[in-house]
C-alpha cells in the first residue's frame, strides 16, 4: 500500500509532467505548422521571384526584336526591294552594325539573325551576328534559304516563324553555329507583306545555370518546362520526359493544377520522397518549378523538438524536487492522524498526551488542525457509546432469558397442534383418493353398461334376422317334401310303365336336374344356417345340430340324385337293372321323406326357441337401459363426495402448513433469541476490549 506522502508526490509530479508535455506538444504543433506555412509561402514567392527574373529576359528579348522590326520598317525602303544592289548595301550599312552592336550590348545574348526573303535577289540577303561560349563575336550572312524546302530542318528557323505569323518563343535546341539557345522570332511584316524574319537567340548555358544555381535548404532545387510540361531543365530528367506522362501518369494531376492556376503550392512524394512543390508560370508558357523534401523544411522543427524535451526534462526534475517537499509537508499531519486512528482501530481510547507536534496541529486554522479536534471529540463521544452500550446489555440478556422459556413452550405447543392436524389431513386425503377411485371405477362400470346395451339391442336384431332365416328354412322343408311326393309318385308311374322308361328318360333328367337344384339350396340354407347359430352362441347350439343334418341330408340327396342319374343310363341300357335300382330308389326317397318330417320339426322348435330368447333380451334390454340411465345420477354423486374430501383436504392441508409456518416462526423467534443472546455475549466482550 503506497504511503499518501508517495501519492501526492505522484500527483503532483503527474499533474507537472502532463501540463509539460500538453504545453510542449501544442508548441511543436504549432511549430510545425507555422513553419510549414511560412515555408510554402516563401517558397512560392521564391518561385515567383525566379519567374520574374526569367521573365525580364524574355521581355528583354522580345523589346529588342521589337526595336529591330521598328528600324527595319523605318529605314526599309519596300520599293527598292528588287532592286540590285539595295538589299546588300542595305544590309552592309545598316543591318550588320546595328545587329553586330544590339548583340554584344545583350546580356545572356547568343546572337540575333535578320534574314531577307530569297525572292527578291535569289538569295537570302540580311545579316547574323553570334557570340559562342568564350565571348567571341562572329558575324556572316544569314544562312542561305533559297532553293530548300520548308520542311529541311536547317531552315526551320526561318519557316517556323513565318508560319506562326507571330513572335514565338521555341524550346532549347542547337542553331546552324552550334549553339544551345533559345529564339524569340517573327515574320517582318511590312506594308501587309512579308519581308523576311527576325530572331533574337537566348543562351540556355545561362539559363541552365540560373536553374541550377538555385539552392533550397539542403538538396532542394528547380526545374523548368516548356509550354507542353517536357522538362527543358532538371538534374535528372531531359525534355524526352514529360510531366504528366511519366510513371504512368503519377503526376497528371500536378500537370491540371499548373493548368488552372498561374502559380501554387503542392504538396506530394516526388523523387521518393516527400516534396513540397512550387510553381510559377512563365508568360511565354513555360513553367518554373521549385521542389523542396519536406523532412529538410522540419529540420528546424526537430531542433526545436529536442529543445522543447528538454525544458520538459528539466521542469520535471524541478517538479520532482517540489513535489516532494509539497507532498512531506502535507502528508506529516495525516501521518500523525492515520498513528492517533490506528491506536482508536486498536480499541484504546484513552487520552493521548499533547506534545509539541501535537499542539501545532491543533491549533492551525485549516482543515489539518479540524481533522485533529474532530478526533478528539470522536474518541470521547465513543467511550460514553461504550458506557451505555454495557448497561444496555445486560437489560437485554436479563429479558432475552424470559423470552426463550416462553418460546420454548409456546414451539412443543404449536407442534403438538401441527402433529395432530397433519393426520387429519392424511386421514382426509386417503378419503378423497377412495372417492376418487370409486369414482373412477363407477364410470368404467357405467362404460361397460352402456357396451352391454348396446350389445343386447346387437343380439335383439340377429335374433329377429334368425327368426326370418328360420321361417325361410321351414318354408324351403314344406316345398321339399312336397317335391318329395311328386318324385316318390313319378318313381311309382317310372316302376309300373317300367316298358316305357326310355322313352320318358329325357323327363327323369329334368326331374333330376330339379332335385339337384333343390339340393344344392338345401346346402346353401344349412350352410346359412350354420353361420346363424354360430353368430347366436350358445343359444343357437341346437339350430347348428339341425343345419349340419341338413347339410348332411342335402348331401345324401345330391347323391342319391347321381345314383338316379346312373339309373337312368343304365335304363338305356338295361330294363330290368333299372327296375332293381328304382325299387331302390323309391326305398330312398321314403327315408327322404321320414328326414324332412324330422327336419321340420327342429326348425319349428328352433322357431319357439328363438321367439323366447328375443323377449327375455328384450326384458334384459329394458332393465340396461334403467341401469344406464342412473348410473349419471350415481358418478355425480360419488364425484361430489369427492371434490368435497379433496377440498377438505386441502383446507387441513392448509391448516396443517400454517401450523407448520407458526412452528418454524416459532423456532425462528427461538433460534434468534438464542443468536441474540450470543451477540449480546460477544458485544460484552467487545465492550470489554476497550480500555477507557
Amino acid at each position: 500500500m503506497k504511503k499518501i506522502s508517495t501519492r501526492i508526490i505522484l500527483t503532483v509530479l503527474s499533474c507537472a509532467i502532463a501540463m509539460s508535455l500538453v504545453v510542449g506538444g501544442t508548441s511543436i504543433f504549432r511549430s510545425i505548422r507555422v513553419i510549414e506555412e511560412n515555408t510554402k509561402e516563401n517558397l512560392l514567392s521564391t518561385a515567383q521571384i525566379y519567374s520574374g527574373y526569367f521573365n525580364e529576359d524574355l521581355v528583354l528579348y522580345e523589346g529588342t526584336h521589337n526595336d529591330l522590326y521598328q528600324v527595319l520598317k523605318g529605314t526599309m525602303d519596300m520599293s527598292r526591294l528588287d532592286e540590285e544592289g539595295y538589299l546588300v548595301n542595305y544590309s552592309d550599312t545598316i543591318l550588320s552594325p546595328m545587329v553586330r552592336g544590339i548583340t554584344q550590348e545583350t546580356r545572356k545574348c547568343a546572337g540575333i539573325y535578320i534574314a531577307i526573303d530569297p525572292k527578291y535577289t535569289g538569295r537570302t540577303e540580311g545579316s547574323w551576328a553570334g557570340i559562342d561560349d568564350n565571348g567571341t563575336l562572329t558575324q556572316s550572312l544569314p544562312t542561305d534559304i533559297a532553293g530548300k524546302s520548308p520542311d529541311d530542318p536547317s531552315v526551320s528557323f526561318y519557316y517556323n516563324a513565318i508560319r506562326a505569323g507571330k513572335g514565338t518563343w521555341s524550346d532549347p535546341y542547337f542553331n546552324n553555329a552550334n549553339l544551345n539557345v533559345m529564339t524569340y522570332s517573327a515574320p517582318i511584316i511590312v506594308d501587309k507583306q512579308t519581308v523576311g524574319v527576325i530572331g533574337v537567340d537566348l543562351r540556355v548555358k545561362d539559363l541552365i545555370r540560373e536553374v541550377e544555381d538555385v539552392k533550397l535548404y539542403d538538396t532542394g532545387y528547380a526545374f523548368l518546362l516548356n509550354k507542353d510540361y517536357d522538362f527543358l531543365v532538371h538534374p535528372n530528367l531531359d525534355k524526352n520526359t514529360n510531366l504528366e506522362t511519366i510513371e504512368n501518369g503519377k503526376y497528371a494531376y500536378i500537370v491540371e493544377e499548373i493548368k488552372n492556376k498561374e502559380n501554387g503550392i503542392i504538396e506530394d512524394e516526388f523523387d521518393g520522397q516527400t516534396q513540397i512543390i512550387a510553381f510559377s508560370k512563365l508568360y511565354d508558357g513555360k513553367v518554373v518549378i521549385l521542389s523542396i523534401p519536406k523532412k529538410e523544411i522540419l529540420a528546424k522543427v526537430y531542433t526545436t523538438t529536442n529543445f522543447i524535451a528538454m525544458v520538459i526534462i528539466v521542469a520535471s526534475m524541478i517538479s520532482i524536487f517540489l513535489s516532494f517537499i509539497l507532498g512531506k509537508k502535507i502528508s506529516d499531519p495525516i501521518v500523525f492522524a492515520t498513528d492517533i486512528l490506528n491506536k482508536i482501530s486498536k480499541l484504546d481510547l484513552t487520552d493521548i498526551e499533547e506534545t509539541k507536534k501535537m499542539k501545532v496541529f491543533l491549533n492551525r486554522k485549516d482543515e489539518v488542525g479540524a481533522i485533529f479536534k474532530a478526533t478528539g471529540v470522536l474518541k470521547g463521544e465513543m467511550r460514553s457509546i461504550i458506557k451505555a452500550i454495557e448497561d444496555t446489555t445486560t437489560n437485554i440478556v436479563e429479558n432475552t432469558n424470559s423470552l426463550t422459556t416462553a418460546t420454548h413452550e409456546t414451539t412443543q405447543s404449536v407442534n403438538d397442534i401441527s402433529k395432530t392436524v397433519e393426520e387429519l389431513a392424511q386421514a382426509s386425503m386417503g378419503q378423497a383418493e377412495d372417492a376418487e377411485t370409486g369414482s373412477e371405477k363407477l364410470y368404467i362400470l357405467a362404460n361397460e353398461i352402456k357396451a352391454a346395451v348396446e350389445n343386447g339391442q346387437i343380439v335383439v336384431e340377429s335374433s329377429t334376422r334368425a327368426q326370418g332365416i328360420n321361417e325361410e328354412g321351414s318354408q324351403a322343408m314344406d316345398s321339399m317334401v312336397e317335391k318329395f311326393n311328386i318324385s316318390n309318385k313319378s318313381t311309382q308311374l317310372v316302376a309300373e310303365n317300367i316298358n316305357s322308361l326310355s322313352e320318358k328318360s329325357q323327363s327323369i333328367g329334368s326331374i333330376l336336374n330339379t332335385i339337384m337344384s333343390i339340393s344344392e339350396q338345401t346346402n346353401l340354407l344349412a350352410l346359412n344356417a350354420a353361420i346363424e347359430a354360430a353368430r347366436a352362441g350358445d343359444a343357437g347350439r341346437g339350430f347348428a345340430v339341425v343345419a349340419d343334418e341338413i347339410r348332411k341330408l342335402s348331401e345324401q340327396t345330391g347323391h342319391a340324385t347321381k345314383s338316379i342319374e346312373d339309373i337312368l343310363n343304365a335304363i338305356q341300357f338295361e330294363v330290368e337293372t333299372t327296375k332293381v335300382s328304382m325299387d331302390e330308389s323309391e326305398e330312398s326317397l321314403n327315408d327322404a321323406n321320414n328326414t324332412l318330417e324330422q327336419v321340420k320339426k327342429g326348425f319349428d322348435e328352433i322357431y319357439k326357441a328363438i321367439l323366447i330368447s328375443i323377449e327375455a333380451i328384450n326384458q334384459l334390454d329394458g332393465k340396461l337401459e334403467i341401469i344406464d340411465n342412473e348410473k349419471e345420477n350415481v358418478i355425480l354423486t360419488i364425484q361430489s363426495i369427492s371434490s368435497v374430501t379433496e377440498e377438505t383436504a386441502a383446507s387441513t392441508e392448509e391448516l396443517s402448513a400454517s401450523m407448520e409456518e407458526q412452528a418454524a416462526t416459532m423456532e425462528t423467534i427461538l433460534n434468534n433469541t438464542e443468536k441474540l443472546a450470543g451477540v449480546i455475549e460477544k458485544l460484552n466482550g467487545l465492550v470489554g476490549r476497550f480500555k477507557l
